[in-house]
């Protein structure tokens, strides 16, 4: 039990950093109009999302789930945590398709879209975390 909560953590702290990080890059590929660094930071930006965030999400929903289907936590706290969890899902999901724009063209209007999702990011993170923290035991 207690490394599969260790790798639960260990998965949910490489999945939020990436998160974080993912917008900054998304925008930080529209700013240059040089050829080469547009090319090579689209291939860090897609290779973070697809080596890093990607296996660690998968990695840390795997071991969460495991962890309330073991210990049979069905409080509501929990539905709660849940739901801030499905939204920093979406937001992962709306990077993979800002990358998915910014490999086609170079928009920057999409910097306020990753502003966007950075602070919302950053509010179901914070949500995801009081939630735990402040449940009952």
């Amino acid at each position: 039990m207690p490394l599969l909560k260790l790798l639960h953590f260990m998965a949910l702290i490489g999945w939020c950093g990436a998160l974080l990080y993912l917008p900054a890059m998304i925008a930080a590929s529209t700013r240059s109009s040089d050829q080469l660094f547009y090319r090579d930071q689209a291939h860090l930006t897609r290779a973070i999302f697809n080596l890093v965030a990607t296996p660690a999400a998968l990695l840390a929903i795997g071991s969460g789930t495991a962890l309330f289907l073991r210990e049979s936590i069905f409080d509501p706290w929990l539905i709660l945590k849940l739901t801030s969890v499905a939204g920093m899902v979406l937001c992962h999901a709306l990077c993979g398709v800002l990358i998915l724009r910014t490999e086609r063209i170079v928009d920057p209007a999409l910097r306020r879209h990753c502003l966007l999702i950075g602070l919302l990011l950053a509010g179901l993170i914070g949500a995801t975390l009081w939630l735990v923290l402040a449940k009952p035991f």
